[in-house]
């Protein structure tokens, strides 16, 4: 594939930003709700866990199977692009997994809770392509990283909001009204998109097998899935274990441990945008590399015994995750040409949720079975460490 990047002169002046910037941020708040339905359920598996009667490395699994079903959903989405509308794509994701969460907040076996588990994630999975394709379709390849940036305060806003919802809410109620009105939100908000978004509405082009086929071969794809993964894994895997591990292993409360996981993410939907801008100004290497010392740096803090470098630990990590991703979907744009980048992230971005969404948090609840969550933080830190060498395979200008 050539690298040709994605910036290159548009035939029209771009808009300025502002005036696109609704329509992003609603799409967005899609990409939020959809996200927080999924998150919601770390800080609520102690109370799952005590219902069903199952240890870490079971209820870490339901997270496992989430994103076998999500990460096979996406991929399936590069080819369902192509047949559906990006805005109907949108919201039969966002309104199918609120009915999922419903439906979650009424099963009473394990079993069934694990089904609908899997039938989340394939729903939510058909979120990001279209998601990406309806913002591509309002925004010039100008201001693409503005709108990554805002785009990614969706994750990482529902990462602060979740312990906060979780706790009110199971103080109002219990686990399964929270799962329940969560559910119902997600719906309304998915049926308002249909009617007040803008764009979306031409479907993706035909994936090509042969395109396919020569994209596998590209070190750059599977150097951005890996990236991809470890930004994911950072962002979901600690943020699924931390109240167990706070209240289980380090004596917290559970308002205690409520409190301070959401306090150690609020300034990370605010370093997303900031990553964007420092990405920008510095470079895709530099801001990288500065980003991934720090969130190694903070996954050992978390392991540590005493309070301090955990409460430093966990707040400095999750900022700096935050801070990655806009360099990634950067290295993206630099490294391959725009019309190949829906092929490209329907193969790199399942493989990379499935890492960190499904195996990251699954493997943490086995070593806090058999250690403790700790060991699996100086783990995920190891993982960090093996990404300097394969920076080598970015595109040399940047």
């Amino acid at each position: 594939m050539s690298d040709t990047t994605q910036n290159a002169a548009s035939p029209r002046p771009a808009p300025p930003f502002r005036r696109v910037l609704p329509q992003v941020m609603l799409v967005s708040l899609m990409f939020l709700l959809t996200y927080l339905d999924r998150a919601m359920f770390g800080p609520l598996l102690p109370s799952i866990e005590r219902e069903f009667s199952i240890n870490h490395a079971s209820s870490t699994r339901l997270l496992l199977f989430m994103s076998l079903g999500y990460s096979a959903s996406m991929f399936a989405s590069g080819f369902s692009s192509s047949k559906i509308r990006p805005r109907v794509m949108v919201t039969g994701a966002v309104v199918l997994s609120g009915l999922l969460m419903v439906a979650l907040s009424r099963a009473a076996s394990l079993p069934l809770f694990t089904l609908l588990f899997i039938v989340l994630g394939v729903v939510a999975g058909q979120y990001f392509n279209g998601g990406l394709s309806t913002m591509r379709s309002l925004v010039p390849p100008a201001q693409w990283s503005k709108a990554i940036s805002v785009h990614e305060f969706g994750p990482n806003g529902s990462f602060f909001l979740a312990p906060i919802l979780a706790e009110v809410g199971t103080r109002l109620l219990d686990w399964r009204g929270v799962v329940a009105g969560m559910g119902w939100l997600t719906v309304a908000a998915g049926v308002a998109f249909f009617f007040l978004a803008k764009g979306g509405e031409c479907p993706a082009a035909p994936v090509s097998f042969k395109g396919f086929k020569t994209a596998l071969k590209e070190p750059r794809l599977w150097l951005f899935t890996w990236l991809m993964g470890i930004a994911i894994a950072g962002e979901f895997a600690p943020f699924s274990v931390l109240t167990l591990h706070m209240v289980e292993e380090r004596g917290f409360s559970q308002e205690a441990a409520a409190f301070l996981l959401s306090v150690s993410r609020v300034g990370a939907p605010f370093a997303v945008l900031g990553g964007g801008y420092v990405t920008t100004r510095f470079g895709t290497r530099p801001v990288l590399i500065a980003c991934l010392l720090v969130y190694a740096a903070g996954m050992i803090g978390m392991a540590m015994p005493h309070t301090v470098p955990f409460v430093l630990g966990m707040t400095l990590q999750p900022l700096f995750t935050a801070m990655i991703f806009p360099p990634i979907f950067t290295l993206l744009a630099e490294s391959f040409p725009m019309k190949d980048q829906p092929m490209l992230l329907a193969i790199g971005m399942p493989i990379a949720s499935l890492m960190g969404v499904g195996l990251m948090p699954s493997i943490l609840g086995i070593w806090g079975d058999m250690a403790s969550f700790g060991a699996g933080f100086l783990m995920m830190a190891g993982m960090v460490a093996v990404s300097f060498p394969l920076l080598k395979l970015m595109p040399m200008k940047r």
